[in-house]
């Protein structure tokens, strides 16, 4: 009898193992579909509700398919079984960052520090999520304990948006040394010194990575921001023209128009503002800078109907209350109206004040009455 008995268990352990946790779970680690190695963690989890590592496998299978909640849950239940395995906690985080979670995130991963304080990827990471909250110092103070691993361009890229200059320009240099094509270190080489007012030599910086790669949109635009600065408006015309080729969008048009504009060209500037408004019907700025070309043109009737549209738009808009005024008394000597809106853009934080008395300017809307003292009384509370 006990002869027959074992080998009835001999034949029935194949049976018995092929319906266990671990049968279900090593079958799913062979399996090349997530949907279906999904499919085989929920059984072995059926099997053994409280196996934590199939939790957490089943987790990074969700994570695949970016079913984020998914994983979250099986990542928290992973975290419960095992509470003191910072490797689950660094996993939930990256889950959250993926989703733009960085609160949660920084929470996981502080957590993971106080578990495992030498593994360099948790402060990485940290100080990822620092620099995506505009926690630059916080972030600096991770990078710092980070030795295997070159954070020279995320330390760069905080003490820039820090406004510290000289040590990101350092780091910058530093990389460009290693690799002269490095397309990151040279943009924000040449933000640096866009800011501090060089354009010539972000100018140099820009047209580096043109050489490289001459469809970058931000070397594009940062060059042409840079050339405005310094009236080469054909070159902001030219470097416009290439990103309209490439993305024709309207905030490209409104700035080629502005480019057409202080060249003098109203027609051309119109013409790109008709098409930033096409594009962008709900816009009030491409209203308020055709409706300037109208006026400049004489057209004040089509003017008119353009800022009355951004303002509808945008009611608080210094710029277009200021060409409102303006229209009021160029067209009709209207004081009432003119101090009107001179009077809202004023209060809300108009504060180019030279160019109300410049005729290259604003000034010419203001013709004659900017010469008076009323007018200057009036804004001069205003001119702090």
């Amino acid at each position: 009898m006990k002869k027959y008995l074992f080998l009835f268990l001999i034949f029935l352990a194949p049976t018995l193992f092929a319906q266990s946790a671990r049968y279900f779970y090593d079958q799913a680690a062979k399996e090349n579909s997530l949907q279906k190695k999904i499919e085989l963690y929920s059984k072995a989890i059926e099997k053994s509700p409280r196996w934590g590592l199939a939790y957490h496998q089943r987790a990074d299978a969700y994570k695949k398919q970016k079913r984020y909640k998914k994983a979250i849950e099986d990542y928290t239940s992973a975290i419960n079984f095992s509470p003191k395995d910072p490797f689950k906690y660094y996993a939930r985080a990256l889950v959250y960052m993926d989703q733009g979670s960085y609160s949660p995130a920084m929470e996981d991963l502080t957590k993971a520090i106080s578990l495992k304080n030498n593994y360099e990827d948790f402060y990485l990471k940290r100080a990822q999520c620092y620099m995506e909250t505009n926690k630059y110092k916080l972030a600096l103070n991770d990078l710092q304990k980070v030795k295997k691993i070159d954070t020279k361009f995320l330390q760069a890229k905080a003490h820039y948006e820090l406004h510290e200059y000289r040590p990101a320009t350092n780091l910058l240099e530093e990389i460009l040394e290693q690799n002269p094509h490095d397309i990151q270190a040279l943009l924000y080489l040449g933000k640096i010194n866009s800011n501090i007012e060089f354009y010539d030599e972000a100018i140099g910086y820009f047209s580096k990575i043109l050489n490289i790669e001459p469809n970058n949109k931000q070397a594009l635009r940062a060059r042409a921001n840079a050339f405005k600065e310094i009236d080469l408006n054909e070159e902001v015309i030219k470097d416009y023209n290439t990103l309209i080729e490439l993305s024709p969008d309207s905030a490209a048009y409104n700035r080629r128009g502005i480019a057409y504009e202080r060249l003098k060209d109203w027609p051309a500037a119109i013409k790109d503002y008709d098409k930033a408004i096409e594009l962008s019907p709900k816009w009030a700025v491409p209203y308020n800078n055709r409706a300037y070309c109208y006026m400049k043109l004489k057209s004040f009737k089509e003017a008119k109907k353009d800022l009355d549209t951004a303002l509808k738009l945008a009611p608080k808009a210094p710029t277009t209350l200021i060409n409102t005024a303006g229209y009021y008394w160029t067209t009709k000597k209207d004081k009432k109206n003119m101090y009107k809106y001179l009077q809202s853009a004023l209060k809300n934080n108009f504060k180019d004040f030279d160019s109300l008395y410049d005729d290259s300017q604003k000034g010419w809307l203001f013709k004659n009455i900017n010469e008076s003292l009323e007018f200057r009384s009036f804004s001069a509370p205003y001119n702090k």
